[in-house]
């Protein structure tokens, strides 16, 4: 029998225009899936864009335009790179769709059906920048310390989820499975994390209005991070009338991430699917950050590398084999003109 093999990306945020980070991780996916076609599986490779949340609707405001025209100008952009650099994806995924919403519907359902949601009202430090909420003691003057951006108070009513009942279960799940999260350094980090206690997560909001109404209560929209992470059954055909793709490839063989979004998809995206009865993943890979300057490359700080000028300089197939080269697979790596000149020679 043929060996089935899903592998996703993360879905990318379209605040903003494609960077290294975000080829870096679709690459190395595309290799994966390249390779495990060569092998003889029967792979499915998905990619898409996170389109919901307060910083899309903050910078298409910025812009004059309504958030579904960023998204479907910085998409036209993910695909144009995608196919430049020859990306082998079988499906690109957008939270806007939908495909999507309905999946987001059913999974929803399925956890209320469990107990699992309640309602209630939810105040504490928001973090804009990263769309969650952050603990006091992460919290001076204001600010957060891990990135020294402003935070602001806030009270709102909100669904929340059971996340706290699931503690166990997830330690459970990491002990009986010791690859389930990859490299070692990063399991240990998330069954730390763990250890220490789980709150319950707020999963809807009051404040924004763009993305996936929650059923049954048009005041609230669906948490950005449970909306996105249903992505990768979404794409299935989860919670349609064709749900063949569902039953093919499901559960995934590979979630390949960053290590700064592990925390949702080793903690809470395996604790939402076990509230709803469905099969948990096979494997989260976290890789490392790329830095430039000494700092993470991020969107946000405003160090990132366009990706434009390398590939018409350079070609595609030079940035590929520099990413794939440069960066030892879960450590940090850090990118410099010299350093891409050295590998190109």
């Amino acid at each position: 029998m043929t060996e089935s093999y899903y592998i996703t990306t993360p879905i990318y945020y379209v605040n903003d225009m494609p960077h290294i980070g975000h080829i870096y991780t679709t690459v190395m996916a595309d290799i994966f899936a390249r390779y495990k076609r060569l092998a003889g599986a029967d792979v499915r490779f998905l990619t898409g864009t996170d389109e919901h949340g307060q910083k899309i609707e903050k910078a298409a405001g910025e812009q004059g335009i309504e958030p579904i025209q960023l998204a479907d100008r910085v998409v036209a952009r993910y695909h144009a790179l995608w196919k430049t650099l020859e990306i082998s994806h079988d499906d690109f995924i957008r939270t806007s769709e939908p495909r999507h919403q309905n999946a987001v519907a059913e999974i929803i359902r399925r956890i209320t059906d469990a107990g699992d949601i309640y309602k209630g009202e939810y105040e504490g430090w928001y973090l804009a920048a990263d769309e969650a909420f952050i603990p006091d003691s992460q919290v001076k003057d204001g600010h957060d310390l891990e990135s020294g951006r402003p935070v602001e108070r806030l009270s709102e009513p909100s669904y929340f989820f059971r996340l706290s009942a699931y503690q166990e279960p997830l330690l459970e799940w990491y002990q009986s499975n010791p690859d389930c999260i990859r490299p070692r350094s990063r399991y240990n980090e998330v069954v730390s994390f763990v250890e220490r206690g789980l709150r319950d997560l707020s999963i809807s909001r009051t404040s924004l209005k763009w993305g996936v109404p929650y059923p049954g209560d048009p005041d609230h929209v669906v948490y950005v991070w449970l909306d996105a992470l249903t992505n990768y059954i979404s794409a299935l055909g989860f919670g349609s009338d064709d749900d063949n793709l569902y039953d093919g490839y499901w559960p995934a063989t590979m979630h390949l991430v960053g290590k700064d979004i592990l925390r949702f998809h080793c903690v809470y995206w395996p604790a939402f699917l076990m509230s709803a009865g469905l099969p948990l993943p096979q494997q989260i890979l976290g890789h490392g950050w790329w830095l430039r300057d000494e700092a993470k490359m991020s969107k946000s700080i405003g160090n990132v590398v366009r990706p434009d000028y390398l590939i018409e300089r350079f070609g595609a197939d030079a940035l590929r084999y520099f990413l794939a080269r440069e960066m030892a697979f879960g450590q940090d790596a850090t990118f410099s003109d010299e350093a891409f000149l050295e590998r190109f020679n």
